[in-house]
């Protein structure tokens, strides 16, 4: 079965030397980032290693279900968190929850909170969110698929 999506998937790159991607020769290529792309990295990665315990906590307690039904809050002064303030939703797909807020204040220890997520589960990607229900030609689904879905409607 993944031979054909991986065949069928091929049909859409553009400028494809051969007619299967079984027939393809691949040249390994490196990636660069600089060094402030790999450290904003290394600090999301590093607050969503705070925040997992967290959200399984909040599981434990039956607070939220999946990691999907959780808003997230993050306060503090950590640098990390200025940081994560610009890149919020990175770090909120990292996290794998619906809904991410970052709060500066108080002092340098990083606090996290999680509650239960507002709104209602989308059908499409299953984050929880306020704006469902907005779109008449979609009233199951989140206003950022709903925007995905008109790219690719036919």
């Amino acid at each position: 079965m993944l031979a054909f999506t991986a065949d069928e998937a091929w049909e859409f790159v553009p400028g494809k030397p051969t007619g299967s991607v079984h027939e393809s020769t691949w040249q390994p290529r490196s990636i660069s980032r600089s060094d402030a792309e790999m450290g904003a990295w290394a600090g999301l990665f590093t607050l969503r290693e705070e925040l997992l315990p967290e959200l399984e906590k909040a599981r434990q307690a039956k607070a939220i279900g999946k990691s999907l039904e959780a808003r997230a809050i993050l306060r503090g002064t950590d640098p990390l968190l200025v940081d994560a303030k610009t890149h919020l939703e990175y770090l909120r797909e990292l996290a794998n929850v619906s809904q991410l807020e970052v709060e500066l204040i108080g002092n340098g220890v990083t606090e996290v909170e999680v509650v239960r997520a507002e709104g209602q589960k989308c059908e499409r990607c299953w984050h929880w969110e306020s704006d469902i229900g907005q779109n008449a030609q979609h009233p199951t689904i989140c206003g950022r698929c709903v925007e995905a879905v008109k790219q690719f409607k036919i």
